[in-house]
């Protein structure tokens, strides 16, 4: 499971990505390949990496060398191809053995700044070796050629050459030509067999750069949202861990942006979830599909290695984390939302089964169906959750359902803050998107409150709490 993947079903995950400022598709297919990592001890190291590149940028003095790298970082040219040749000891061509010797002489400056800047222990390793060896006259410069120093017989080639064209000898001049050919091809064949038992290193060192570039884009990342470092808890045994997970002031990044462009700021939200299910409840527009998605994108930060924006955060290690938004259709195979949403909900119970530590969170199950049979699912998918003690979240609509589970709840709409008919695109001022711990049985009712502030026809509004009205009337006299 890679980054690219994981991102196409996490909202927000490719959003930051592609706010990392990276040089080119060689640092960000390093990126898009990254595995999610369910290792403590990866990534504390990496965490270890991106806090110490956070302070270089926080200190002015370091500004010229973070500079100086980021132009260095541009000038790498994306050398799998080469690097992948000598790997099957191909013959690499001029224009190859140019772009190996190049890519030395940017280790070497790389490594210079990295020492300034005290950060040696990601710093590429030597590679004089290489840079030597396509250097054999010592010009010092990153250019390269096939000298005549390498090789008697193609100097001498070489002034055969020049001696016949002078003399407008054609003849001699083919065959010393052809000669010059020759002993090209002898000199890229011995330099591309040293070369390729240098591979290992060169491919390392290739790697590492596209790491080390990462780190401070992630570090840029986390300063321009105000990231933290998340604590994890190491996954132990087959079901994971029981600590609680728990994140304070956790923001949407995708959000916050968008409010920034209209003089707003996204409300932090606290969320503190134990083993087992737990449901989240909240009128319509109250922000249960965004808490839901901000924590998976939380959870699938930690694990691949970048800082979260929250004040504080607490994430157990676990395998996959999994969101069902419930709002698709797999055309492809002509399936409803519903019947997508049941799949997708069977598939995660099967790993689930398997005994593999997962993060399920889940947007109004069965939302799509009448809602006898849609309460009926959604207390089957609770008591499931339950039996095998996996952190889920499970927002709804439905109230009064025959489970004991802890319930949180949406603060939800303010009405009381709100005058005259609202402008829909700002009724979020006055939604309180804090989470509170539900002890009731019923659901919030604020649709029809919304409806008026919003201007709705008063006749309308009238006409649906008379339905509401009898409803109500009807479930006391049944006791239903």
């Amino acid at each position: 499971m890679i980054f690219s993947s994981v991102a196409q079903r996490i909202d927000g995950l490719q959003y930051l990505a592609d706010k990392m400022e990276l040089s080119g598709s060689r640092v960000r297919r390093y990126l898009l390949q990254t595995p999610f990592t369910y290792r403590a001890e990866t990534l504390e190291k990496q965490f270890d990496d991106i806090e110490k590149a956070v302070r270089i940028l926080d200190k002015h003095v370091h500004a010229p060398n973070v500079l100086k790298l980021s132009h260095l970082f541009s000038s790498i040219h994306d050398i799998k191809g080469t690097l992948d040749g000598l790997k099957t000891s191909r013959v690499l061509d001029e224009i190859e053995l140019f772009e190996i010797k190049h890519f030395a002489s940017l280790c070497r400056d790389i490594r210079i700044v990295c020492e300034a800047l005290d950060f040696m222990e990601n710093a590429p390793a030597c590679l004089q070796e290489v840079f030597d060896l396509l250097d054999p006259d010592e010009t010092g410069t990153s250019g390269f050629y096939l000298y005549d120093s390498y090789s008697p017989a193609l100097a001498k080639a070489r002034k055969d050459a020049s001696l016949a064209k002078a003399e407008e000898n054609t003849k001699l001049w083919q065959e010393a030509t052809e000669r010059v050919l020759t002993e090209e091809l002898r000199v890229r064949e011995t330099l591309s067999g040293t070369l390729s038992g240098m591979h290992n290193l060169l491919r390392n060192n290739f790697d590492r750069l596209a790491y080390l570039e990462i780190v401070f884009a992630k570090a840029a990342l986390a300063k321009q949202y105000g990231m933290v470092r998340p604590r994890v808890v190491p996954l132990k045994g087959a079901g994971g861990t029981d600590a609680a997970l728990s994140v304070k002031d956790m923001v949407n990044p995708v959000l916050s942006d968008v409010l920034a462009t209209e003089d707003g700021a996204f409300q932090p939200v606290s969320i503190t979830l134990e083993k087992g299910p737990c449901l989240l409840t909240g009128a319509n527009m109250s922000g249960k599909t965004v808490v839901l998605k901000t924590l998976a994108l939380t959870q699938a930060l930690t694990q691949f290695a970048f800082f979260v924006p929250a004040r504080e955060a607490v994430i157990p290690l676990v395998k996959d984390v999994f969101l069902v938004l419930g709002d698709k259709q797999d055309q492809n195979r002509g399936l409803s939302s519903f019947a997508a949403e049941m799949l997708e909900l069977n598939e995660i119970m099967g790993v689930i089964k398997k005994g593999v530590p997962v993060l399920v969170l889940v947007d109004e199950p069965a939302r799509t169906t009448n809602p006898a049979e849609g309460a009926a699912i959604l207390c089957a998918t609770v008591a499931f959750m339950e039996e095998h003690a996996t952190r889920s979240l499970i927002s709804t609509h439905y109230g009064d359902l025959d489970v004991q589970v802890r319930k949180l709840r949406v603060v939800g709409f303010e009405g009381e803050k709100a005058t005259g008919v609202l402008d829909p695109s700002a009724i979020n001022r006055y939604m309180n998107y804090s989470l509170i711990e539900d002890k009731g049985h019923a659901v919030p009712k604020e649709a029809l409150q919304i409806a008026r502030l919003l201007g709705v026809d008063a006749s309308f509004i009238a006409l649906a709490q008379q339905f509401l009205k009898k409803d109500d009337d009807e479930t006391i006299k049944t006791g239903t």
